[in-house]
């Protein structure tokens, strides 16, 4: 950043603009080494990004654009992209049971560990497809690009709702050793967190960078009546290690190496009764009169929730480790000729197991295990072919291979026994001799288990051509062209509650079931048990399936500059995400398995994008109008039982409009505002998984229809809106920065508005989420020109309740959960630079 030192005016401003825009101006972010930060003599800055592959001022970018800077991202204690969603209108990150989904202008994957991303993540241009790639959160980043709208050509992995584009700080050639460190603590759920990175610079053309980050949360939100050992849960750990080394051995080449590890872990649950409905006689849904989940902290935000040993999943709670290696090599050939690779490795181990059930009680488990590896490489040619042509040519290779396995554990004789037992006392049995005939009665204990190995290749070749047609008007034209093939065996077995397999088990008559005489009703004892589930499906082994696609993608934008300070622009895309294989497929309707069913489909996009941004000397504003047309997106619902219904939605619209403002009111007061109003709806959506309520709604209009049966309908949700997604969602930041001496006072004071939204992937009305804010508050005190800070950081400082997910109970009908979340933070902090 150049240094401006001719009048204190002018160095007040600069500096209340940069404290801005390291805090976060909608599409501003604060520059990256080879992103430099230009500075007009009097205004408002200009930014650079890499968001298009390539060094340009973000004002100039042909598309919406958002940049979070790392030092926002530390100073507010932004550890996961949910945390940071907060200051990105449109960009979601709803924290599910098992599952975490990425949703931008209201475009996700359903809640499946199979899936890929709609809204691909790039690590210095290494795809991060799968979330439990992004478990360790952020920790020593220069920025975050969030690239809105469909970026199919230049990113291309399956980026159909957008990209974000993280980029880590690098080492410094020519420095000597320089550095930070910060310490916080954070008051109210005891967490501890050192973050920091030492730069060497070992040559003149050689530089080491180490960073890392521990977070210790050793206080959960919530209280567990169930746990002895531990009161509140869950608990939080994070490690992560990187090392990066640069090498620049002339001024045509540059070498990039980084390393990361990580380790991510959590103890405990977080999920909580919320509610329990009932329906009357004239299908009004009401309160449960009885509830049984009353004894069970239903409604009371705390946790009463556990298993004994009798499962083998392990305790609760997950575990994540990863690492990922990458090189970059950039070799400016000549002028007018730039080559770029980048070869990397990324992989991770995954374990997570929690209690279904959400109960004290040995019913439903559940645990997941997978390993992932993937190997990438891309390779483009940058050809400057005339004063007014630039050409990229690319291409892409991508190889991974995931093995998951999800298991399911049912202690049926729970759910069973207590059924039994009144009927066979009142026959005249003695309770133990009743409990004793109930036990052999009912169905063991059993696991269904899901099984996917599946190997992934992919091969692409791109390109982008600009056209600077005048000095106005600018043309881009990219495409991209993709192969998948994609090899998968799938299985669903029944097993024992054990995990060993030793088949179906002995026949059991489970006659007394369905009401008919003994020895009428005779099957396996697993097949019996997994039935009397309300289960549709068929335990199968398919090996060998195999999913081809290929897809041309395109994308081009028109850019009309009427001056240095004005510009509009169009664009528009159309492009594909790739189908695959359902780990959790367990069978058709009928009790049938099929190749076919455990496929889903790819998903298609075509969008439209027009915007301005427009700079006057001390007020900035972008504005972007989008519209978007999206085929048979990729759905997984829980099905309430226990299983989960996957395919893909028919025809969607997205339309809305984004409008972010920066305004330097005066030499130390900065306002920033960033808002989007989205309309996302299911055009034609037929065959979707029931919410309670509209299973309600279906035995009302079909009062003769067995409750068993209604359970098994589907519904009908076109014309209904995105889960998740609010309709218009708005972030407000004002700073002040105060000069004591030689000290500076900066007071940051920020609110994030999000209108009623559902919080669920069935789209249940009956958690609905009404509109609420978050506020924030940061204050830092430094030296002007000092190298250490001390600072105040208060998270949602109105101490705000709101649900972020909800979800059906297991085998409950009526019965909700919801994910608990922090409350007020309080964060103390200190840093040093040297």
């Amino acid at each position: 950043m150049k240094v401006i030192n001719n009048t204190e005016t002018l160095r007040k401003s600069k500096l209340a603009l940069a404290v801005a825009a390291t805090f976060f101006i909608g599409s501003h972010a604060m520059a990256a080494e080879e992103a430099i930060t230009e500075e007009k003599l009097e205004g408002l800055e200009v930014i650079q990004v890499t968001a298009r592959k390539k060094t340009e001022s973000i004002q100039d970018v042909p598309m919406s654009v958002n940049a979070i800077t790392g030092k926002h991202i530390q100073d507010m204690g932004v550890h996961s992209v949910e945390d940071l969603s907060k200051y990105v209108p449109g960009l979601e990150q709803p924290k599910l049971a098992a599952t975490s989904r990425l949703v931008l202008r209201g475009v996700s994957s359903g809640d499946n560990v199979s899936f890929e991303q709609s809204v691909g993540t790039y690590a210095d241009g290494v795809y991060r497809g799968r979330m439990n790639q992004q478990r360790s959160g952020f920790f020593d980043m220069e920025r975050v690009e969030v690239l809105k709208g469909p970026q199919v050509t230049l990113y291309g992995n399956s980026s159909i709702g957008g990209a974000l584009s993280m980029i880590t700080k690098r080492p410094e050639v020519g420095e000597d050793i320089t550095g930070d460190i910060t310490v916080k603590y954070e008051t109210e759920y005891e967490e501890s967190q050192v973050l920091g990175g030492i730069n060497v610079g070992i040559t003149d053309d050689l530089a080491v960078r180490v960073s890392g980050k521990f977070r210790d949360q050793s206080e959960g939100v919530a209280y567990n009546n169930y746990v002895d050992s531990q009161d509140y849960e869950p608990t939080n750990s994070d490690e992560a290690f990187r090392i990066g080394i640069v090498w620049q051995p002339s001024d045509d080449l540059n070498v990039y190496f980084r390393h990361e590890q990580s380790t991510a872990e959590m103890e405990g649950h977080n999920l909580s009764l919320l509610s329990h409905a009932s329906f009357d006689q004239s299908y009004n849904i009401i309160d449960h009169p009885n509830s049984p989940l009353a004894g069970f902290g239903l409604g009371t935000d705390e946790l009463n929730i556990g298993n004994s040993d009798l499962f083998v999943n392990g305790p609760d709670g997950y575990k994540n480790e990863a690492d990922e290696t990458m090189l970059e090599v950039v070799w400016d050939i000549n002028d007018s000729l730039t080559l770029t690779s980048i070869s990397a490795s990324s992989n991770y181990d995954y374990n997570h197991a929690f209690d279904v059930d959400i109960m004290p009680v040995d019913f439903i488990d559940a645990g997941e295990s997978e390993d992932y590896e993937q190997l990438s490489q891309e390779v483009r040619l940058d050809i400057a072919v005339s004063d007014n042509i630039d050409l990229m040519l690319g291409l892409y290779y991508q190889s991974d291979e995931t093995d998951v396995q999800w298991d399911i554990d049912f202690n049926l004789p729970t759910a069973f026994v207590p059924k039994l037992m009144p009927g066979l006392i009142e026959a005249g049995l003695p309770p133990e001799d009743a409990l004793q005939t109930a036990l052999m009665m009912s169905p063991s204990a059993l696991d269904r288990q899901n099984n996917l190995t599946q190997e992934t290749d992919q091969h692409a070749v791109f390109t982008q051509i600009d056209f600077q047609a005048t000095d106005e008007l600018s043309l881009t034209l990219g495409a991209r062209y993709i192969q998948v093939e994609k090899t998968s065996d799938q299985n669903m077995r029944l097993i024992d509650i054990d995990h060993v397999d030793r088949g179906f088990g002995e026949d059991k008559d489970i006659s007394w079931a369905v009401g008919a005489p003994a020895g009428t009703l005779v099957m396996p004892d697993h097949l019996a048990g997994y039935l009397l589930l309300g289960s549709t499906g068929a335990p199968h082994d398919f090996e060998g399936l195999v999913r081809e696609e290929d897809h041309l993608m395109l994308q081009a934008s028109v850019r009309y500059k009427f001056n240095d300070d004005f510009m509009m622009y169009m664009n528009a895309a159309n492009g594909a995400k790739s189908g695959g294989f359902d780990i959790l497929y367990e069978g058709d309707t009928f009790g049938v398995a099929s190749r076919e069913g455990a496929e889903y489909e790819d998903e298609e996009v075509t969008s439209f994008e027009l915007g301005l941004k427009h700079d006057w000397e001390d007020f900035r504003l972008n504005v972007a109008a989008f519209y978007g047309e999206y085929d048979n997106l990729q759905v997984s619902l829980f099905n309430g039982s226990a299983g989960f219904n996957v395919g893909n939605a028919g025809m969607s619209t997205q339309s809305g409009i984004d409008v972010e403002l920066t305004w330097q009111a005066t030499d130390n007061l900065t306002v920033m505002a960033n808002a989007e109003y989205l309309d996302f709806t299911y055009d034609e959506y037929q065959g979707a998984g029931c919410s309670y309520s509209e299973k309600v709604a279906n035995q009302k209009a079909n009062p003769d229809t067995p409750w068993a049966d209604i359970k098994k309908m589907s519904c009908d949700w076109s014309g209904r809106d995105i889960p998740w997604v609010p309709d218009f969602k708005a972030f407000v930041a004002v700073e002040h920065i105060t000069e004591i001496g030689d000290f500076d006072i900066t007071n940051l004071l920020s609110v994030s508005y999000k209108t009623e939204h559902t919080t669920s992937s069935d789209n249940e009305v009956l958690t609905m989420q009404d509109a609420y804010a978050l506020v924030d508050y940061r204050l830092n005190f430094a030296p002007s020109e000092g190298t250490w800070h001390v600072a105040l950081t208060v998270n949602n400082v109105a101490d705000e309740d709101y649900d972020v997910y909800t979800s059906a109970v297991p085998l409950q009908d009526g019965a909700f959960t919801h994910a608990l979340h922090k409350g007020r933070q309080l964060t103390l902090e200190a840093g040093y630079q040297f």
